[in-house]
C-alpha cells in the first residue's frame, strides 16, 4: 500500500511539473521548411491596345516555391494559442499560358505574406502528440516584381510588371509532437485567399489580368519553448 502510495504520489508530482513547465514557457519559436504549391488561375490579360497585340487566349501561371519557414506562437490558455506565422521572402516564375505558352517565365516576383492565426489545440498540453487547427487572416505583398527577356520578347519591348497587395482569410491544420518541455516538432498545411491585380505595361500599352493564387503552403519545422 505504501509502495502504491509512493508510485502515486510521483506520478502527481511529475504531471504538476509538467504543467509548471508548460505555465512557465508560454512562448515558442519555430524553423523549418515551406513547400507553396501555388494552385493559380486568372482571366485572359486585357489591353487598351490593339487586339493583335495581346491574341487571345493569353493568361498568366504562377510556379511553385520553397522557403525557410519561421513561426512565433503565444500560449492563451490550456488549448488557444496565438500564432504568427512568417519566412524568407520566396520568389515566384510567372509563366504565360495560352497564346504567351510559347515565351516560358514571362516575368518573377517576390513576396512576403505574414499570416497571423488563433488555434485551437486537441488535447492535454502533456500530450506528446497534438493535433490543431487554426483560422486567421493573411496579407501579400509582391514586390520585386519584372520582366524576363521572354516576357518583354512576348509584349513586344521593355515591359513593367506590378501586383498588388493581398488580404484575406487562412486557415491552417497539423500536429504538434512534444520531444521535451521545451522541444518539439510540428507539421502542417495551411491555405489562404490571395488575389492579387497584375499589371503589364509596355511603353503607352497596358495588359491587365487578376491572378487567383489559392496556394497551399506545406510545413515542417523544429521549435522551442520559452
Amino acid at each position: 500500500m505504501k509502495k502504491t502510495q509512493i508510485a502515486i504520489g510521483a506520478v502527481l508530482t511529475l504531471a504538476s511539473m509538467s504543467a509548471l513547465a508548460d505555465e512557465n514557457f508560454p512562448n515558442t519559436v519555430r524553423i523549418g521548411y515551406a513547400h507553396i504549391a501555388v494552385h493559380s488561375d486568372s482571366p485572359n490579360l486585357t489591353s487598351n491596345g490593339p487586339d493583335f497585340l495581346t491574341p487571345q487566349p493569353a493568361g498568366i501561371k504562377v510556379d511553385n516555391a520553397n522557403t525557410v519557414y519561421v513561426g512565433y506562437t503565444r500560449r492563451l490558455t490550456a488549448n488557444v494559442d496565438f500564432d504568427l506565422a512568417l519566412g524568407v521572402p520566396p520568389e515566384h516564375d510567372n509563366r504565360g499560358t495560352g497564346t504567351l505558352a510559347p515565351f516560358g517565365v514571362t516575368a518573377k516576383v517576390k513576396q512576403r505574406a505574414p499570416t497571423v492565426f488563433i488555434n485551437y489545440n486537441f488535447g492535454d498540453e502533456s500530450n506528446a502528440f497534438r493535433p490543431f487547427f487554426g483560422l486567421g487572416l493573411n496579407y501579400t505583398q509582391f514586390y520585386d516584381a519584372r520582366s524576363t527577356a521572354s516576357g518583354d520578347l512576348a509584349a513586344g519591348g521593355p515591359t513593367k510588371i506590378s501586383l498588388g497587395d493581398s488580404a484575406g482569410w487562412a486557415a491552417q491544420i497539423g500536429v504538434k509532437y512534444n520531444l521535451t518541455n521545451r522541444w518539439f516538432l510540428m507539421a502542417n498545411i495551411a491555405t489562404a485567399d490571395v488575389k492579387s491585380p497584375l499589371t503589364a505595361t509596355t511603353g503607352s500599352i497596358e495588359r491587365k489580368t487578376i491572378i487567383n493564387f489559392r496556394p497551399v503552403v506545406y510545413i515542417v519545422t523544429a521549435g522551442y519553448a520559452f
